[in-house]
């Protein structure tokens, strides 16, 4: 994981620049706003995908039987790679009957024809996200759509980011306090801004049906994790060399 951070400064000294410096020759300590955004890069370690089982029948329950027993292979096959049984939950259970036409043009009857379909959504680390795809292909599974990257701790990266922007509100502080003869005393307060996060991106679109000989391989990347403070920092006129 490395930190790339971008720095946006706005000087706010109470007022007019006159006016700010006449109140640290008052007795009165100036101040100096810095907004400071920070970036770090880290490589997800979790993909999320949503498996879905489509399967027809004369009946109901004869269709929501043969689903169940291809949605209990994927689970089987899931938890055999090493996905917890929690991070595998049931999505949506459908059915449903009608009638529809079948046979030659000229001869077409009305069948009875009833669906089931089922979903779920495993979670898994990138390495076992892929296994789980071939796994439940080879299940039976009717479409598989993912992965969703995504990160198993991502309070501490924001940490990280915020740290990051800190660091660096506090160098362009340091600079900023310089060009007006002034030199930062300490740190008034310091505001967090509720919308720091995780930048989530998705991975890859609906997998495919990999062929047996070659596994599925999945590339999570690095995704951003960016931070913005506010911090309010006190200044004094700088001591003559």
């Amino acid at each position: 994981m490395f930190v790339r951070a971008a720095i946006t400064v706005a000087l706010i000294l109470l007022g007019t620049a006159p006016a700010a410096l006449a109140s640290t020759t008052s007795g009165t300590p100036g101040t100096l706003t810095v907004s400071g955004q920070g970036t770090v890069m880290a490589v997800p370690d979790q993909a999320n995908l949503s498996v879905t089982v489509n399967r027809s029948a004369a009946t109901t329950a004869s269709a929501l039987s043969a689903a169940n027993r291809s949605v209990d292979a994927i689970v089987a096959a899931s938890r055999s790679l090493g996905v917890p049984a929690t991070q595998i939950q049931t999505e949506s259970v459908n059915t449903a009957c009608g009638r529809v036409r079948v046979g030659p043009k000229r001869h077409r009857r009305e069948i009875r024809r009833c669906t089931a379909s089922e979903s779920l959504s495993i979670t898994g680390t990138p390495a076992q996200a892929g296994r789980v795809i071939d796994a439940a292909t080879h299940a039976g599974a009717s479409a598989i759509n993912g992965p969703n990257f995504s990160f198993s701790n991502p309070a501490a990266l924001v940490i990280a980011a915020e740290s990051a922007a800190i660091t660096n509100a506090q160098a362009q502080a340091n600079v900023a306090a310089a060009q007006l003869g002034d030199t930062v005393t300490g740190v008034q307060s310091v505001a967090l801004n509720p919308q720091s996060g995780v930048l989530s991106t998705p991975g890859s679109a609906a997998a495919a049906a990999p062929s047996a000989s070659v596994p599925t391989t999945l590339s999570p990347g690095a995704q951003a994790v960016s931070a913005t403070v506010t911090v309010v920092f006190t200044i004094a006129p700088a001591s003559p060399s």
